[in-house]
């Protein structure tokens, strides 16, 4: 039976994850982390009815307080824990609008907490000889454009960050596997803008399957739904003397 730790446990898609892992009866334990303790709350207790027999144990942390963030991990891996899901992130509606302080909050959580606590739980599993590791990034990450670019560079930088610590993990020929995951525009509290714009959005219990499925097999990069795997292909290879012409 596995004990999974969540790392943003409000997130719309690590609630989902968490529902796919239940459903499998192989979990015996959540450890959840998340920055709000009221909406943390409101969910685990849920959960709690739906699966009696998975025990949960939550943290409310601030995402800005790396020391605090640290010795909760630490105080996580006084057991073995066989999987972790970082989830944290926040994205802000209108970028070229955006104040210093939402700017500092989307450094803090999408960037610092997750430099900060990645190398530290990769460094734990190695210790204890297994485990599995699945880091939320994004599409936006993988080319810079006008409609999120402040977000898309920080998920460009948890890319990138996850490519040197599978790097490295290689280079150990460590057990411990680590998979960057890009999903697409999601129906999620964060996208709900988009939403009620009309947009059409992914399932979040489809790419909730995928990612735990691609964490499963140990895949170094899960795009979710699969087709951004291609899409973002595309774009990527764009010439910019094109790709300035588009409005996407």
């Amino acid at each position: 039976m596995q004990t999974i730790l969540i790392v943003g446990a409000t997130s719309s898609i690590a609630q989902a994850c968490m529902h796919v892992w239940a459903q499998t009866g192989d979990v015996q334990r959540f450890i959840c982390i998340a920055r709000n303790p009221e909406k943390l709350a409101l969910f685990t207790q849920d959960f709690s009815i739906r699966y009696p027999k998975v025990h949960i144990d939550n943290h409310a942390v601030a995402f800005d307080d790396l020391a605090l963030l640290r010795l909760t991990i630490a105080q996580c891996f006084a057991q073995k824990v066989d999987q972790v899901l970082l989830a944290q992130g926040t994205m802000f509606q209108d970028e070229s609008a955006i104040h210093l302080d939402e700017l500092t909050t989307m450094v803090n959580v999408n960037m610092t907490s997750m430099a900060g606590l990645l190398s530290e739980i990769y460094t734990y599993m190695h210790q204890q000889g297994a485990g599995k590791i699945g880091v939320i990034g994004s599409v936006a990450g993988d080319r810079g454009r006008n409609a999120n670019y402040l977000y898309g560079a920080s998920k460009a930088f948890i890319a990138t960050y996850t490519e040197g610590l599978q790097h490295r993990a290689a280079l150990e020929k460590s057990a411990v596997t680590v998979s960057l995951i890009k999903p697409g525009p999601t129906q999620s509290e964060m996208t709900k803008h988009l939403i009620a714009q009309g947009k059409k959005l992914a399932r979040v219990e489809d790419v909730a399957q995928q990612i735990v499925t691609g964490m499963q097999r140990g895949k170094s990069t899960i795009y979710a739904p699969k087709i951004w795997r291609i899409i973002m292909l595309i774009i990527r290879h764009l010439p910019f003397t094109i790709f300035k012409r588009m409005n996407i």
